[in-house]
């Protein structure tokens, strides 16, 4: 397997926090440093994530007021369950 090396600059607090957070970790900052930026790297974008929820609206017909009609009840919806369930 080949593997990329980077070499990049960062700031000496970034640096400091990186170092900790991989001593806390008990690793390498080099291991760490790779492990967290391929976690990152995994993670899907925004994009890809609201996607299917696009292609349902499109696919929906409903005009953009319809849509944030909707969107705002279903918050108004929640923010009320969720005070319900402070309520003693």
């Amino acid at each position: 397997m080949l593997s990329m090396v980077l070499n990049i600059s960062i700031s000496p607090e970034a640096e400091a926090r990186l170092r900790t957070l991989a001593r806390t970790e008990g690793l390498d900052v080099n291991t760490f440093a790779a492990r967290e930026l391929e976690r990152w790297i995994a993670r899907p974008s925004l994009e890809e994530v609201l996607a299917p929820l696009r292609a349902e609206v499109a696919a929906s017909g409903l005009s953009d007021d319809e849509l944030t009609e909707l969107l705002e009840e279903a918050k108004h919806e929640a923010r009320a369950e969720r005070r319900a369930e402070r309520e003693p």
